[in-house]
């Protein structure tokens, strides 16, 4: 019965990352491919890969690198049978773009962590401010009539919270190259 529950929950936890990253997996597909509708052809031939290699899936390993691996390998087989077809870019251009396109996924996924660890550092005073400025609830005049502020000088607090933030994002990622 303990296996039964865990393999439900591998499931479950392929559905979510399925779900949360699905977007960036066609965005990997339409930098490989120029036209829309076959990009939208491999991403749902990559889809129904996914879906029936669902159990290879180690939790431990990152989705979108594991995911995009198909999607490449998908879109090398389907590039190879259009190529006497249609004109399309040779595999070389296509793998450099898809190598490039995966380092940029690895940095952009640091970057959100260093970025999530830097608010989350932020005094409680100026991460409330941030929240408040950037959630779409409030207006900036709204926030600084209720601090007793004119819109100006909330417009520089938040540029100072963002400086530091900026710059604690850049050493965060400057420590992990180092490291």
């Amino acid at each position: 019965m303990h296996h039964v529950v865990t393999v439900m929950q591998q499931h479950k936890q392929f559905t979510r990352m399925f779900v949360a990253h699905q977007a960036r997996v066609y965005g990997y597909v339409a930098t490989l491919v120029p036209n829309r509708a076959d990009a939208e052809e491999i991403f749902q031939e990559t889809s129904m890969v996914l879906w029936e290699k669902w159990e290879e899936f180690d939790a431990d390993r990152d989705f979108v690198r594991w995911a995009c691996g198909i999607a490449h390998n998908v879109t090398r087989n389907f590039l190879r049978k259009q190529q006497h077809s249609r004109a399309y870019f040779d595999t070389e251009f296509v793998e450099r773009v898809a190598s490039a396109r995966l380092d940029e996924h690895e940095y952009l996924d640091a970057r959100r962590r260093a970025l999530a660890e830097c608010v989350a550092r932020l005094p409680d005073k100026q991460r409330s401010l941030l929240e408040r400025c950037y959630s779409g609830m409030e207006t900036i005049r709204s926030v600084a009539e209720q601090l007793g502020l004119t819109a100006n000088s909330l417009y520089l607090k938040l540029r100072r919270i963002r400086r530091i933030i900026f710059d604690c994002v850049n050493r965060a990622l400057a420590k992990e190259d180092r490291g």
